[in-house]
């Protein structure tokens, strides 16, 4: 393994809809659990997206701003919890196409490797370690270790402090809005590959670049001068 080049930026990225698959099995949780909750089917697809890329406390305040503030979000979200772990536990999460070969030579080359996700810290560790991924980051910072969500930049903001990187020498990698919010309000680059969520006029203006996959990204990285 080649020692990390700080004149490389560092690569920190989101991690469910850009490493692991897990955003669509999450709303087809959702689905599942509409009819129990009383949800309007013809608006649960836009709320779910609002709640991309955030915590699991920003996605129940808007549900209950949308639903009512007696919502049982509490109860909603260890339905969903419960329901997601068992569809994953059968099916398995699948990994996003290019995901080990970019991440592989990321680290052979040198790269600083780092993971800002507003998933609970153990829960990434769970799913990287089931995918074969968790080694694979030199840093990790869930949601659960800082007090403002994404869109906020504080989760960007922590993973650059702990990693002894400064914001403008950082790439950060996001599939939703929220989470390019966030890099951008940190100073990072933000680097785009959608999933659910279609780039927008507002993503065009925020994003360093957009990329249809991650093997466009590893394909634009082997290109640059700093490699």
């Amino acid at each position: 393994m080649n020692p990390s080049n700080p004149h490389r930026p560092a690569l920190i990225f989101d991690m469910d809809g850009v490493i692991l698959d897990t955003e669509a099995l999450v709303r087809r949780c959702w689905h599942l659990l509409a009819s129990t909750y009383r949800l309007d089917g013809d608006d649960l697809d836009t709320i779910f997206l609002a709640t991309v890329g955030t915590t699991r406390i920003y996605t129940g305040e808007i549900m209950c701003k949308r639903y009512g503030m007696d919502f049982p979000y509490e109860s909603f979200d260890r339905d969903v919890s419960h329901t997601f772990h068992t569809i994953a536990d059968s099916e398995g999460i699948p990994v996003k196409p290019g995901v080990r070969d970019l991440l592989t030579w990321a680290k052979q080359t040198g790269f600083r490797i780092g993971l800002a996700s507003s998933t609970r810290e153990v829960t990434i560790r769970r799913e990287l370690e089931h995918a074969h991924l968790y080694h694979a980051f030199d840093h990790i910072v869930g949601g659960d270790r800082v007090a403002r969500s994404k869109p906020y930049p504080d989760i960007y903001q922590t993973a650059c402090l702990e990693m002894g990187v400064s914001p403008p020498d950082a790439f950060a990698i996001e599939d939703s809005y929220n989470g390019i919010r966030a890099a951008a309000a940190a100073d990072m680059h933000p680097i785009m590959v959608p999933d659910l969520l279609p780039p927008t006029d507002e993503m065009h203006t925020l994003c360093h670049s957009i990329f249809p996959s991650l093997t466009a990204f590893h394909t634009y990285l082997t290109e640059q001068p700093f490699i």
